[in-house]
């Protein structure tokens, strides 16, 4: 089964987050409050998809993935990192989709939204050369 970090400060999204997947497809869910915890479990590597939020305390999850990409690739990479935020203005999600394999806005999707983006991201990531996808508008 899939395994999924999610990076997010707000815990009752974090929970919301954490359910929905658990309950809906079974996957296998760790979490992280902020930044500094993320990077740590991000560096372990082996997560076959990151839901990392943007603004985070500590460190913002930009800079998370600037600090990975700046370092030498990790034993177990993660197969896929998403950004999942609030933050939906056209520079960001730029910045975004240049540091991460997709960009997905909270505000636009329900929690059913988020099984399926979540099923479409592992699925395309499954073939050895993972594409990037568009910002879910």
């Amino acid at each position: 089964m899939a395994k999924i970090l999610i990076v997010e400060d707000d815990k009752a999204l974090q929970e919301l987050y954490s359910d929905v997947l658990k309950g809906e497809e079974g996957y296998e869910i760790d979490t992280a409050d902020d930044g500094e915890i993320g990077l740590r479990k991000m560096l372990q590597g082996g997560w076959d998809l990151v839901l990392l939020d943007i603004i985070l305390p500590k460190i913002n999850g930009l800079e998370v993935m600037e600090q990975i990409k700046g370092l030498p690739p990790i034993q177990n990479p993660n197969k896929c990192v998403i950004f999942l935020t609030n933050l939906d203005r056209g520079e960001e999600i730029e910045k975004g989709l240049k540091l991460a394999n997709g960009y997905l806005i909270k505000s636009q999707i329900t929690p059913g939204d988020l099984v399926r983006e979540v099923g479409l991201y592992l699925s395309s990531n499954s073939s050895s050369n993972p594409q990037q996808q568009e910002p879910h508008q």
